[in-house]
């Protein structure tokens, strides 16, 4: 299970979210101080494979939004 928490005071809008350089996934916005509850196996590849968390390992997260002001969010987890 992947968490996503807004900890800002304002929305986010076209939050992205990346596992592992290829896995994607997201949601088209998350209110400010709301929580993203999302499977793992739910993301995929853009060749429509999805996460096996059964054989694959969370090495690395990048998030990207856009802030309630247009301003870009981003937000990363784990190896650069």
């Amino acid at each position: 299970m992947l968490v996503l928490e807004n900890q800002t005071s304002s929305e986010w809008r076209n939050v992205r979210i990346t596992v592992n350089n290829h896995f994607r996934g997201g949601t088209p916005a998350l209110a400010a101080g709301g929580r993203l509850n999302a499977p793992l196996t739910q993301f995929e590849t853009g060749f429509g494979q999805r996460f096996d968390r059964w054989r694959m390992s969370v090495f690395k997260v990048e998030v990207t939004a856009t802030g309630a002001d247009g301003q870009p969010v981003a937000l990363h987890w784990g190896k650069p």
